[in-house]
């Protein structure tokens, strides 16, 4: 790879009405040529509906852009069973590694907490619906879901630390991961955990990895 540069970015959830179309475009214009993208997961809402003609030309460009430098797609759970009729040259994995400095990883295979409360997750899932259909703010369940904040600050603390234990484990300096959609940074006993948020919802990250650094950055129109 001529460059030595990586940037991650994870929740994009194609086929939802909260994804930040235009300034994901406009992020992936600024990219520098051959850099690596990788996508940590839930790039797509559903992989069984079908995109709307606007988000279908992302994920075309996304394909496009897989012949122009090494492009990575992690699953999470809303895309684990994505198949596309033409992937490029997209290089598909559960989890991805940059050098023995950063493990990426969605973040759902380390979430204990949901997969044990799915009746309770498809419940509060109908009820923000019934709450948009009333004229309530439109967002994003995730978005939703921050205004029980111990709650949500408990599932953000849990990835995090299994997260962080999975990079000692393999011995990783860092770990990031999306899933929770609460864009974070913490350090324990010298290890980072950054997760990058989602793209549903401002402000909008990303993390830019290049030989001395892996930083956590707000898109603003302009990178970093």
């Amino acid at each position: 790879m001529a460059s030595q540069h990586s940037f991650i970015i994870s929740d994009l959830h194609l086929g939802s009405e909260f994804f930040c179309r235009e300034k994901f475009l406009s992020w992936l214009e600024d990219l520098e040529p051959e850099a690596q993208l990788i996508l940590n997961g839930d790039i797509i809402e559903d992989s069984a509906s079908a995109l709307c003609a606007e988000h279908r030309a992302v994920l075309e460009r996304l394909v496009q852009e897989s012949h122009r430098r090494p492009l990575v797609w992690i699953y999470g759970n809303h895309d684990a069973d994505v198949v596309l009729e033409d992937s490029g040259q997209i290089k598909f994995a559960h989890q991805w590694v940059i050098g023995q400095r950063l493990l990426v990883m969605h973040g759902n295979s380390l979430d204990k907490i949901m997969p044990r409360h799915r009746v309770f997750k498809k419940l509060f899932s109908f009820f923000h619906h019934v709450l948009m259909f009333l004229g309530f703010q439109r967002m994003h369940v995730a978005q939703y879901a921050k205004k029980w904040a111990f709650l949500y600050q408990f599932l953000n603390r849990h990835v995090a630390e299994e997260a962080l234990r999975a990079a000692r484990e393999k011995g990783f300096e860092a770990v990031t991961c999306g899933h929770t959609h609460a864009a974070m940074e913490m350090r324990q006993d010298g290890r980072r955990y950054l997760n990058t948020g989602a793209w549903t919802e401002e402000p909008l990250h990303y993390i830019a990895v290049n030989a001395r650094e892996i930083e956590l950055h707000i898109y603003d129109g302009r990178l970093a």
